[in-house]
């Protein structure tokens, strides 16, 4: 537990604190949450290796089942896509420190910077960061290859769980992120590729943002080009 408030609650409250101390906007606040992240994941590899958990990095040949795996995160994500609009209407959206953005967006608006950092945060950081510590360190530390699927379950859980703590603090939420980590534990769990289960949780997040960035490319073109 103490692994999980160190990578989701803390940089991102500690991100707010020192921008708003400094008076500064989205922008910076965007850079300190980077730098804390990045920041966890060098302390993350240093405690690895303290308890010789580093052979999770073993490297693992390539086959022609890494296709089906890209390919079955997209028809997940599709179905639980879906199943999110569904059920959106009962999703809690607010994040624990809505008031601080306020104030840190006061100070200054979202610019391309934070975009991108934002968009690597999500896509490269985020999925790198989690996998470690829910696939590469859960799964191995607790129930490994369980007769019961109990670190696949344990995993999933607390995946979900750990999506709680700032904001979606609702069944839906618990259960939509629960699946996507259920999913995640179960590639890790018959490949034993932690390369292949941080790639795919970075494709599944970036299937997010494939049509927010086709929008923003069709409109620039479009903007730029034709008008």
């Amino acid at each position: 537990m103490l692994i999980i408030l160190l990578s989701t609650y803390l940089p991102q409250t500690i991100g707010l604190y020192v921008t708003i101390i400094l008076g500064l906007g989205a922008d910076v606040y965007s850079l300190i949450l980077t730098m804390g992240l990045v920041g966890n994941f060098l302390l993350l590899i240093w405690w690895l290796k303290k308890i010789k958990m580093l052979f999770i990095f073993e490297k693992k040949s390539w086959n022609w089942s890494t296709i089906f795996y890209f390919f079955a995160c997209y028809v997940v994500h599709q179905i639980l896509g879906n199943f999110w609009a569904r059920y959106a209407h009962l999703i809690n959206h607010r994040n624990i420190h809505d008031e601080y953005f306020t104030v840190v967006l006061s100070n200054g608006q979202s610019t391309f910077l934070s975009t991108v950092l934002s968009f690597s945060l999500t896509v490269v950081v985020g999925p790198i960061l989690e996998e470690l510590i829910h696939r590469g360190y859960f799964m191995n530390t607790f129930f490994p290859q369980s007769k019961y699927y109990l670190d696949v379950i344990l995993s999933g859980l607390i995946f979900g769980l750990s999506h709680l703590i700032l904001s979606h603090r609702d069944p839906i939420s618990l259960l939509y992120y629960s699946l996507i980590g259920l999913f995640f534990a179960l590639i890790y769990r018959y490949t034993s590729n932690l390369r292949l289960t941080i790639l795919c949780h970075s494709s599944f997040n970036f299937l997010n943002h494939a049509k927010p960035i086709w929008i923003f490319i069709y409109n620039y073109i479009y903007y730029h080009f034709f008008r």
